[in-house]
């Protein structure tokens, strides 16, 4: 009764985070051996991850997994790498083995408005902003010509080619969803815009699912690194035999859920909305309504337009409303009183937590009422990770196996991942390293005991002085860097008396 996992990647958020949401149910996660994942931009081992498979089809009862991780060893791996249709078709037939249920997922891909190329093909510096540029003017067949020019033949060309292989495997996907090889299948949009090719091929995957009458076997929505998480939480349901959980949305600003968040190509509220039915519940937008929801979902929503570009790891826009979070902050205190299990999505900005909002629940002591929390990166991401939680703890609690210790550790790692480094402490260690703010960092894989994470590391240890996240601390000298870069912080918690 336990849950195989192949991830995206080798980053925590894709492994541990996954790992974690089976634990807070009370159930086992396993992944496969260091050596079969990526290493940032080198392929994990496709062999390798097959031959695990074949011996988890026999040990777990589900598998949940990564068809980019499957079939080019990696997220960067599929965005950069050669692999021709049939190779990754060939090693997805790995999945056509009978025995244990298979949730998978897989990505619409994205196109960064960036020079930033330590994610892309190399020609994203200095094609990038071009490339973002023709995405917009393919899909409104608003001044295509003039994009066009902009952007070499050979890149151009590439660039659509590697497009158009991603959107011949999702209808793939698809495929395999439609003869039940994979049992439920998620498509998500990473990082997309209102107006993209990415927008496009969203519309485009989402007409063949509805032809083909698949209903909740396989869906399309915004989100990426979480997915993983949120299929782990809806095998917990499953595998626990637990109801599908009724999760009340709550929003101080209902009208605010309409916002089409950052990196996103929908409404907050088709996210929320997408990304509980995804974990297996069922989102009920509504008022306070006692003795109706099994869990709350509050949402710190996506401000109104100010700043382009604002998040809080880099360009915060010091503005802040400190009246509207103590408001979501007393809606947590109000959401206690009608569940049990209770999160708090801060989807506020990008990239980081809300310095208000966390000022507001020190004030109003809301976090002992919290069972989950996030602020990570993405709209899409965030949901997803408090929409996990909240089923896992869900399952947990009606199977009489939910494990507290793991759920508070779970929330306490976000608050220090999600506020204190993105939002206060990675600017500031950016600034001492002389990163330059425009591109991701580099940082040498022999600093990792760098004097500046050191002390890093110590302030971290600070922003769990808070109450509810009593007895939780950062083990000495655990702070790394898995992508030896400043955006992501790998580090142990631990309890202690």
């Amino acid at each position: 009764m336990r849950i195989a996992l192949v991830p995206l990647d080798e980053r925590p958020v894709c492994t541990q985070l996954a790992a974690g949401i089976a634990r807070i149910a009370g159930l086992e996660c396993v992944l496969p051996p260091a050596t079969a994942l990526p290493q940032v931009r080198q392929p994990g081992n496709a062999q390798a991850l097959m031959d695990w498979l074949d011996t988890q089809e026999s040990e777990s009862s589900h598998l949940v997994v990564s068809l980019e991780g499957l079939g080019f060893g990696g997220l960067i791996p599929s965005r950069i790498g050669q692999e021709s249709i049939p190779e990754v078709l060939r090693r997805w037939s790995a999945l056509e083995r009978p025995g244990a249920s298979v949730y998978a997922f897989m990505l619409v891909p994205r196109t960064p408005d960036s020079l930033d190329a330590m994610e892309e093909p190399d020609y994203w510096n200095p094609h990038g902003p071009a490339l973002h540029h023709l995405s917009a003017a393919l899909c409104t067949g608003v001044g295509v010509e003039h994009a066009r020019e902009a952007v070499p033949e050979d890149v151009r060309r590439d660039w659509l080619a590697r497009r158009m292989r991603q959107h011949t495997l999702a209808l793939a996907a698809i495929d395999l969803a439609g003869r039940k090889v994979i049992d439920r299948l998620v498509i998500g949009i990473d990082d997309a815009a209102e107006q993209s090719l990415s927008a496009t091929d969203q519309h485009a995957l989402e007409a063949w699912v509805a032809r083909l009458e698949l209903g909740d076997r396989a869906r399309v929505q915004p989100g990426a690194d979480e997915i993983g998480a949120v299929l782990v939480a809806r095998t917990c349901l499953k595998i626990l035999s637990a109801s599908a959980p009724r999760i009340g949305v709550l929003c101080a600003d209902p009208e605010a859920l309409n916002r089409v968040a950052p990196y996103e190509s929908a409404p907050v509220y088709e996210t929320i909305r997408r990304q509980i039915e995804s974990a297996g519940g069922h989102a009920d937008f509504g008022q306070v309504n006692a003795g109706r929801w099994d869990a709350v979902m509050v949402i710190h929503p996506p401000e109104a337009a100010r700043t382009p570009h604002a998040d809080w790891a880099v360009a915060p826009d010091h503005h802040l409303d400190h009246a509207f979070a103590a408001a979501t902050a007393k809606l947590v205190i109000d959401a206690a009183d009608q569940a049990v299990v209770v999160g708090l999505a801060d989807v506020h900005r990008p990239n980081g937590a809300d310095p208000a909002l966390i000022s507001a629940l020190d004030t109003a002591v809301a976090w002992p009422l919290l069972s989950s929390f996030a602020a990570w990166n993405t709209a899409g991401n965030t949901v997803g990770t408090v929409a996990a939680q909240l089923t896992a703890a869900w399952a947990g609690r009606s199977a009489g196996t939910y494990n507290p210790d793991e759920a508070s550790l779970a929330m306490a790692r976000r608050v220090v991942e999600d506020y204190g480094w993105m939002s206060v402490e990675r600017a500031r260690v950016r600034a001492e390293l002389g990163s330059d703010p425009t591109l991701h960092d580099s940082v040498s894989p022999h600093d990792t005991r760098n004097p500046v994470l050191q002390r890093a590391e110590e302030r971290l240890s600070r922003v769990l002085e808070r109450p509810g996240l009593e007895g939780i601390r950062i083990a000495p000298e655990s702070l790394v860097l898995p992508w030896r870069r400043t955006f992501e912080i790998e580090l142990t918690l631990e309890k202690h008396p």
